[in-house]
């Protein structure tokens, strides 16, 4: 898998200028690799729930947000961040950061949304995609990259990236 994701950190840095290279490591090219099979998980998910399964809307949107978010989990925590252990010591801190992470994020972003929208009168979709992008994306990377999957006190390195 690491070399797929390397050789496509290649490729995409022929797009991008020269000075914007280097943001296209492993790690943020794994992130959102990994984010856009989330997001398939939790659309094709709720998808099927909806109409294969018959659920309700409102069953159907939890259920398939919660299978997207723990997806993200084990690929943030196996590939993107690299954090090698399981051990409950380890990975229950780094499940309950990570979903309060993600609590965090929406909320701000459901804020920012109301602001945007109902309060200035901003296009709600173009709105919804700039949140989604600063708020959600980035805001979920540097929640991960520095609170949920970090080094240990010890000095033990939970994410195993070297940093």
């Amino acid at each position: 898998m690491k070399k797929i994701i390397e050789l496509l950190a290649k490729i995409l840095r022929v797009f991008v200028p020269r000075r914007f290279g280097h943001l296209l490591n492993y790690e943020t090219v794994s992130y959102l690799f990994f984010g856009g099979l989330a997001t398939v998980v939790g659309l094709g998910t709720f998808a099927l729930f909806i109409y294969v399964f018959g659920m309700s809307v409102a069953v159907a949107s939890v259920v398939s947000n919660a299978l997207a978010i723990i997806f993200a989990f084990v690929t943030n925590k196996m590939f993107v961040f690299e954090s090698p252990s399981w051990q409950a010591g380890v990975l229950i801190p780094e499940i309950v950061k990570f979903g309060a992470s993600r609590v965090f994020t929406t909320i701000v972003e459901t804020l920012a949304l109301v602001l945007l929208v109902d309060v200035m009168g901003l296009h709600a979709m173009v709105m919804r995609l700039i949140t989604m992008v600063v708020i959600q994306v980035m805001g979920n990377y540097v929640l991960s990259k520095w609170v949920v999957f970090t080094k240990r006190e010890n000095g033990n390195n939970t994410h195993g990236n070297g940093e």
